[in-house]
């Protein structure tokens, strides 16, 4: 049962996508009183964000899930073709430009192509939606139906597949056999949303958003994911930093003391954090924690195999895009039946070594300053929200990627920052228009 409603919301999601596309511009709503006209292409990207976390991950001879990245590449694409001769390309893009230029390269030398053209895909379709995002949202209105529909649309995931349903109910049936990405997925995720949530309670003053960050956190903490707490909470942080500035010090004070309190006192935490979790009670415990006190389900232990057999040989260049999936899926290897290491940053470099990181963080870095600098009073606020969106969400991956797969999870989390980062190039180009437009009529 659960495999047919996989493959009937497949075909209906990639129908209605097929559909909003190529369809004409019409109203789309962004409250109860207020309707937004968006272009097909803008209607099928924000349906592209608020399915995120739907997954339609059986296998039928090919994964379905597999199957939908390539779909999305392929309309992408062909809107491209049919739409516009002139994508929208801007110089934050070339640090990215460069890492997947140096990916394809390293084609050249990896043992299974199959492999790396699969991880291929996964960061470039990041690429490819943040291009099509610059190239084709006209509507200054578009971050707000966005906003709208992704809060809601993230409640809804959290309330159905978060920690409340499953773990304090035991409720599992909603996930439908890989219907929708798993929980660690989740807690990904809505490390993002935590971000879209602080930014609606920023604009709107309703404390409901405020609260359903403690929503979100409480769904990781019943979870027990300590990658999606993580990224909760510096979330938060930046967050607060940029509406606050200096004045955030003392929230973000708070909100390391809840993390302490966190690791401390909460048992679904702490007794995941540590192998003996009684040895640790009080902050001075914290003290004489290492890494060998820690329960990392074996990750230190895979990603040191894994540097070693891997990256040490070729730290530069690694051993060739796809290399780690190939290695762990067809290779008899010490930590079988595990399949993922956990760790973009580790797959990076045994992958493609310490060039591909340095120019992977170099276009983080890059994109979150331009971000951060339009983060003032004088930004119009489509172009201040979006941006900081791109803050908070590649704050929310960058974390993730440090004990997740963040990669493999490109439809839910990685391409999100991406989505923003192409929205943002699309309003500051829009923002040069209406600032010259107004400098035309002053000459006048």
């Amino acid at each position: 049962m659960f495999t047919l409603l996989n493959v009937v919301v497949f075909f209906l999601l990639t129908g209605y996508a097929f559909k909003l596309m190529f369809s004409n511009p019409s109203y789309v709503k962004l409250s109860k009183t207020e309707k937004v006209l968006l272009s097909g292409r803008e209607k099928f990207l924000l349906l592209t964000m608020v399915s995120g976390m739907v997954m339609v991950g059986v296998d039928l001879g090919i994964n379905l899930s597999a199957l939908r990245l390539m779909v999305w590449i392929g309309m992408i694409l062909l809107a491209f073709v049919l739409y516009t001769k002139s994508p929208k390309l801007s110089g934050v893009f070339i640090p990215y430009i460069l890492f997947l230029l140096w990916l394809a390269l390293s084609l050249a030398w990896t043992v299974d192509i199959g492999y790396g053209i699969r991880a291929y895909l996964k960061y470039i379709y990041p690429f490819l939606i943040m291009l099509f995002a610059a190239t084709f949202v006209r509507s200054r209105d578009f971050i707000y139906v966005a906003m709208r529909w992704m809060i809601f649309t993230s409640f809804i995931y959290s309330l159905f597949l978060g920690g409340f349903m499953t773990h304090v109910l035991g409720i599992w049936s909603f996930y439908a056999n890989g219907l929708f990405w798993p929980m660690s997925t989740l807690a990904d995720y809505l490390g993002i949303m935590s971000g879209l949530s602080f930014l609606m309670w920023w604009r709107t003053g309703e404390k409901k958003y405020f609260l359903l960050i403690g929503w979100f956190f409480l769904s990781a903490v019943f979870q027990s994911v300590r990658t999606g707490l993580l990224a909760i909470l510096i979330v938060s942080m930046v967050a607060f930093y940029i509406r606050y500035r200096l004045k955030a010090l003392p929230f973000i004070a708070g909100i390391f003391l809840i993390a302490l309190v966190s690791v401390l006192f909460i048992p679904q935490v702490r007794d995941k954090m540590f192998y003996d979790p009684s040895a640790v009670n009080t902050i001075n415990d914290l003290e004489t924690v290492n890494t060998t006190q820690i329960d990392s389900n074996g990750r230190f232990a895979m990603w040191e195999w894994t540097l070693n057999r891997l990256y040490e040989p070729n730290p530069l260049v690694g051993s060739g895009i796809g290399m780690t999936q190939y290695t762990f899926y067809e290779i008899n290897h010490p930590f079988y039946p595990i399949r993922v290491i956990h760790n973009d940053y580790v797959q990076m470099l045994a992958d493609n070594g310490e060039i591909a990181l340095f120019l992977y963080a170099f276009f983080v870095l890059i994109a979150i300053f331009v971000a951060f600098r339009n983060t003032t009073n004088k930004t119009p606020e489509y172009l201040l929200n979006t941006s900081f969106l791109v803050i908070t969400s590649f704050t929310a991956t960058s974390v993730a990627m440090m004990t997740d797969n963040v990669v493999l999870y490109v439809l839910a989390v990685f391409s999100y920052p991406f989505i923003f980062l192409g929205i943002m190039i699309a309003y500051h180009n829009i923002h040069k228009a209406e600032l010259s437009a107004q400098n035309t009529e002053g000459t006048q």
